[in-house]
């Protein structure tokens, strides 16, 4: 018998969902479409808040965490009030170690250059 498909074949850090997703077959199907595109790199999800984007999201990782190879990350930006703690709080998502010869956003755009990633920032209009 093949393996079981599990998170763990990939490097993940999403939380664990006590219910499953339901009745939102059709967007999540439309989100891997797109997500499984070679000219997508980014992709919004917006809606008002409460409808259910970060389940979705989560959903749509968890599902597709054996197609990024370097893995699918979740960073929750819902502390955040300061847009310059962004960069930071991905980075430390990435658990990249600041160094002193380079910024933290330049560290950060070269440790994403040749990965194949999901990165999925929630919370991201608050900052």
């Amino acid at each position: 018998f093949p393996p079981l498909k599990t998170l763990d074949t990939h490097p993940h850090n999403l939380p664990i969902q006590p219910t499953s997703l339901i009745g939102r077959e059709k967007e999540v199907a439309a989100v891997q479409h797109l997500l499984h595109r070679e000219d997508v790199r980014l992709l919004t999800l917006t809606s008002p808040g409460g409808t259910g984007k970060t389940r979705l999201g989560l959903q749509i990782a968890a599902e597709l965490s054996d197609h990024f190879v370097d893995g699918v990350l979740f960073v929750n930006l819902a502390p955040l009030s300061d847009p310059k703690l962004v960069i930071p709080t991905i980075a430390q998502t990435l658990e990249l170690k600041e160094i002193a010869e380079q910024s933290l956003f330049d560290q950060l755009k070269t440790s994403l250059r040749d990965k194949h990633l999901l990165l999925l920032l929630d919370n991201f209009e608050q900052v």
